[in-house]
């Protein structure tokens, strides 16, 4: 009897360990999900709005720092490259891809460092025409 219990609690543990979409578990709990963002609530709440390419990455136990290369951003720093720290859990992997465009939207985080979370309204630039209209022309980095 308790053999059995411990393999269904392992068969239980394998099934969720191999969930690798955040939306996935969410789907499963409808309590876990998060409300990203209006294009306008996303703006005025960012502390940089950039459209960039990664770099790089590099992993640090829980925390991914990606490298982007910004091509034109909104708000923040005018630097050429912006570092975007983002905190890993069971419920949320960074998706950036090196030498993918994205168009970010990021915050401090309790270091004060840009971070990006699972509610950001972040998403590929390809993905975010409508959110790059609204934005209009941008700046060049220096």
């Amino acid at each position: 009897m308790k053999i059995s219990r411990i393999i269904v609690a392992l068969v239980v543990l394998s099934a969720l360990l191999s969930l690798t979409s955040s939306e996935t578990v969410i789907a499963k709990n409808e309590s876990l999900k998060c409300r990203v963002f209006s294009f306008n609530e996303a703006y005025s709440a960012s502390e940089a709005v950039f459209v960039g390419k990664v770099l790089s990455v590099e992993k640090n136990g829980d925390v991914k720092t990606f490298v982007f290369e910004v091509e034109k951003y909104w708000k923040g720093s005018n630097k050429k490259q912006i570092k975007i720290y983002v905190y890993e859990t069971m419920r949320y992997q960074a998706y950036f891809q090196t030498d993918e465009r994205y168009l970010i939207y990021a915050n401090p985080n309790n270091e004060g460092k840009l971070s990006v979370g699972r509610c950001s309204r972040s998403r590929e630039a390809e993905d975010a025409k409508e959110d790059l209209e609204k934005l209009g022309a941008g700046k060049k980095p220096v």
